[in-house]
């Protein structure tokens, strides 16, 4: 076996038509150590879209962003209980329990949560007619509780789940979905490594996204999302996002904002913290500093440019502002992502030259 694709395997595009039940792989114990990602196109007649997938040991990764046709709902097999961190990006989620008419749990855009998914059939509903975007990362109990203390409160009530067969949540009520967490989700579905390296980095990531669901829901409690805004109002909190989002450079008054959204600035404030966890600024601020990070990883970017797309007139108040949030000066970035370059061409040097005095060894005459 040689070591170029022996840890990764890319499946061609799948079509998947007609599907008339979901059930999810053998993650917990797949054949050979190996990462196996596929792309899917659907188009039967409940959904018409994309989706990707990832496999390996113990992580199931699945994405979806499709046009949801019918409100029919979606049989889903369980061959085992595993956990589920579930990201709604956009429209409704609802899990059914077979043969029930309840929702155990339903996520509206831009909610998260983690939670024990028991070794029982069930059934996923998306509202008709609305675009869904969605993150499912699942975990084998093995996975889960391998990186969880057994100290830690979840530990035995998710063990309690699994004895009971029924659902067990980290939070009763679902949280707010950070920019940071949709970094790292989108960071997975683009990863550009192979062999073992891209499974090192998937469990890493998910890793991440872990301990940042815990941070949110241990040590900054989520606001009480549940509260019933109208679809119309967080429509609008959404617009606000997206409109600061794709306008990081530009400066915001509560004012301005909420006339560009049609709401007064007292809505904006309460409606736009109880959808997205944060005040509007210091949502922005996240949002800035992200994309500063990501703009310095990019070769030939000044700190005065970064500063300016990220709406900071003053390259030093940017500097001041990053020192603060990532407690690190932009150019130490700058220095460390320059150096690991000059380092990994040395070692890679190393490596051809290793390889090439073996190569000699082996034909040289003794």
């Amino acid at each position: 076996m040689t070591n170029q694709g022996e840890m990764t395997r890319v499946e061609p595009v799948e079509q998947v038509v007609g599907m008339k039940f979901w059930q999810f792989p053998d993650f917990a114990s797949p054949e050979g150590d190996e990462v196996t990602e596929r792309n899917l196109v659907y188009d039967d007649a409940r959904i018409v879209g994309v989706g990707k997938e990832l496999i390996m040991e113990g992580v199931y990764v699945w994405y979806g962003k499709f046009h949801v046709r019918s409100s029919d709902p979606l049989p889903v097999r369980m061959l085992g209980s595993h956990i589920q961190m579930n990201f709604s990006l956009q429209s409704v989620t609802t899990y059914f329990s077979e043969a029930s008419t309840k929702p155990f749990v339903k996520f509206r855009s831009q909610q998260h949560n983690l939670f024990l998914l028991p070794q029982k059939d069930m059934q996923i509903q998306w509202r008709p007619q609305e675009d869904v975007e969605v993150f499912a990362i699942n975990l084998s109990t093995d996975f889960f509780f391998n990186n969880l203390p057994k100290t830690h409160p979840l530990y035995a009530h998710f063990q309690k789940g699994i004895r009971s067969l029924l659902p067990a949540f980290m939070s009763w009520r679902n949280m707010p979905v950070t920019s940071r967490m949709i970094s790292s989700l989108f960071e997975i579905l683009n990863c550009t490594y192979s062999n073992y390296q891209k499974g090192l980095f998937i469990k890493a990531k998910v890793i991440e996204l872990l301990a940042l669901q815990f941070e949110q829901y241990e040590q900054l409690p989520a606001p009480d999302i549940t509260i019933a805004l109208k679809e119309s109002d967080v429509e609008k909190m959404h617009l606000a996002r997206r409109i600061l989002t794709e306008n990081l450079d530009k400066s915001w008054s509560l004012k301005d904002l909420a006339h560009h959204i049609g709401t007064n600035e007292f809505s904006l404030k309460k409606h736009f913290k109880e959808v997205f966890g944060k005040p509007v600024f210091s949502y922005l601020h996240d949002l800035r500093m992200e994309a500063s990070m990501q703009l310095l990883q990019q070769p030939g970017t000044r700190i005065s440019e970064i500063s300016q797309k990220t709406g900071y007139k003053n390259p030093t108040h940017f500097t001041a502002a990053f020192k603060k949030y990532y407690q690190v000066l932009p150019n130490k970035i700058r220095l460390g992502m320059l150096n690991l370059v000059h380092f990994v061409g040395y070692v890679s040097q190393l490596c051809a030259e290793f390889a090439e005095g073996i190569s000699l060894a082996e034909v040289a005459p003794l």
